[in-house]
């Protein structure tokens, strides 16, 4: 038999971590070993009661692809779900594809047999009720813990330390150093965003990480923590406008928990000041903006060395401009160092991409209308070749970079950027390479003629289409374009005159859906 397997660890359970898990995969695959099975494996770490299929995505591929497998595999029923209703949802695959349950007690043959199905039912009722009992106790446990002024289980609050025998938080003066500095600042008229710069600059580091965040700081300001003040809010999830929602019940404060960093009367001034300078704000925010338009690939353009999305501005003589991106890398107090660019160029080398696209796509329609499945296959198998051939230069050029490293052309700091770059360059090109795999993997002949004939009938004429249209078009195929244009800082010198630096290249790696 080949089959999936499914695992999954509890984020609730405080024994359960990676060592579970490894240990769970090795009972599993001991199983397949001594049964002659194969199997592909989907593990992941969530909370069991997670009522969305939607915070299952491992799950959810399983069940996508289940006709590519005998059976699901799991160490016990329980480990599918807590969730009556997830429960539910894996009974009805299994019987609408005829596919067992397999547990290394016990296979559960739910399509065909009502007392297997009722055993299952049972059992994932248990386990749903376990799991409210828990949830319950836990949050009992943490408003008699917050009543006390005791700490509550989570994260230590940057600044203290928790005292394994009283429970309380106490002062850690190495990093409430830090605490009362940040409080300094902002009494000073500073934002959170120019302290960030401040104390990165002066070598300041958070407990975990390497440098100061944006939300780090932030969540410094407003924590009452510091002075003196354990808090919990007791909520609820409940669905609202047809999303799920936490809802205050009440809040439990103990004052005097524990010995403040920061003087009650000093933290309430700074929490005003801040609540003032956000309405303010706000105001400023929600007058009109000034029209910027749309471009044919607003929405869609991503940085490719942070991640984050990157902004297209209209300078004043109507010439629009991919800005440089200046955003703080994760982990790290180096901005992200990828440069700009006229959007035109942009735009020119995506539309002279999408032809090859379209063209492609009309190839590869003519052969699905033909049902000449092997051909298909082999264009699949080309493209996939074409992306393996993109991963490969990716590897070569990080291999360069440790050449380059060795030769002391380039920084620490720039070689680890262009690292980064490429790595991030390197995972775009292995999501497209999955895509082309499940779609080799199994093609539905109808839904892929559809598919593909919208694409072409979208690119038919694309360049005509008003600016708007074409962005709507975009969006119905392409997922994300990333651009990397990361200059060294001796053409980052030069002036925008410079050809060198205007002519300086760049790279775009489109991800389809």
């Amino acid at each position: 038999m080949h089959l999936g397997m499914y695992l999954r660890i509890s984020q609730e359970k405080k024994g359960e971590g990676v060592e579970t898990l490894t240990n769970h995969r090795n009972i599993l695959i001991e199983f397949c070993k001594q049964n002659g099975h194969t199997f592909e494996e989907f593990a992941e770490v969530l909370s069991g009661g997670a009522s969305e299929m939607e915070q299952r995505p491992q799950l959810q591929r399983l069940l996508d692809n289940i006709e590519r497998f005998d059976g699901i595999l799991t160490v016990e029923l329980s480990r599918l779900s807590r969730n009556g209703y997830i429960s539910e949802t894996v009974l009805k695959y299994c019987q609408d594809y005829d596919k067992p349950i397999v547990t290394p007690d016990k296979t559960y043959d739910l399509a065909n047999s009502n007392t297997d199905v009722l055993t299952f039912r049972f059992g994932s009722l248990i386990a749903s009720q376990e799991h409210a009992l828990i949830g319950k106790r836990s949050k009992n446990n943490k408003i008699s813990m917050a009543k006390n002024g005791l700490h509550i289980s989570g994260g230590i609050p940057f600044g203290y330390r928790r005292n394994s025998v009283t429970k309380k938080l106490e002062i850690f003066e190495p990093e409430a150093k830090v605490v009362r500095y940040i409080f300094q600042l902002h009494s000073e008229g500073l934002g959170s965003r120019k302290i960030v710069d401040i104390l990165n600059r002066e070598g300041y580091k958070p407990q975990r990480s390497e440098a100061f965040q944006l939300p780090t700081v932030k969540r410094i300001i407003q924590n009452s923590a510091y002075k003196g003040t354990v808090s919990f809010q007791d909520r609820k999830r409940i669905k609202e406008g047809g999303k799920y929602v936490y809802k205050v019940l009440n809040t439990i404060e103990s004052h005097n928990a524990h010995e403040p960093i920061i003087p009650i009367v000093e933290w309430e001034s700074a929490n005003r000041e801040r609540v003032t300078r956000a309405e303010s704000f706000g105001a400023y925010r929600n007058k009109p903006a000034p029209k910027t338009g749309t471009t044919m690939l607003k929405d869609l353009l991503y940085c490719g060395i942070c991640g984050r999305k990157s902004t297209i501005t209209k300078e004043s003589n109507g010439v629009y401009t991919i800005k440089p991106c200046g955003y703080q890398l994760p982990n790290s107090a180096e901005k992200c160092p990828n440069s700009g660019v006229k959007l035109e160029y942009v735009e020119s080398d995506i539309i002279e991409a999408l032809k090859a696209h379209e063209e492609q796509m009309r190839h590869e329609l003519s052969l699905l209308e033909q049902q000449d499945l092997t051909n298909i296959e082999a264009g699949l198998q080309e493209r996939s070749a074409h992306v393996d051939a993109q991963i490969s230069e990716n590897q070569r050029q990080q291999q360069n970079l440790i050449e380059l490293a060795v030769a002391g052309i380039f920084t620490h700091d720039e070689l680890k950027v262009k690292r980064q770059a490429l790595i991030d360059m390197g995972q775009a090109l292995e999501q497209n390479r999955q895509t082309l795999l499940q779609q080799s993997e199994s093609i539905n002949t109808t839904n892929h003629i559809e598919r593909i004939a919208h694409i072409v009938n979208l690119l038919d004429g694309f360049e005509s289409l008003p600016v708007e249209a074409q962005n709507t078009a975009l969006k119905q195929f392409i997922r994300k374009i990333h651009f990397i244009r990361n200059m060294p800082n001796e053409i980052k010198k030069l002036t925008t005159r410079s050809q060198i630096r205007r002519e300086f290249p760049y790279d775009l790696a489109i991800e389809y859906y």
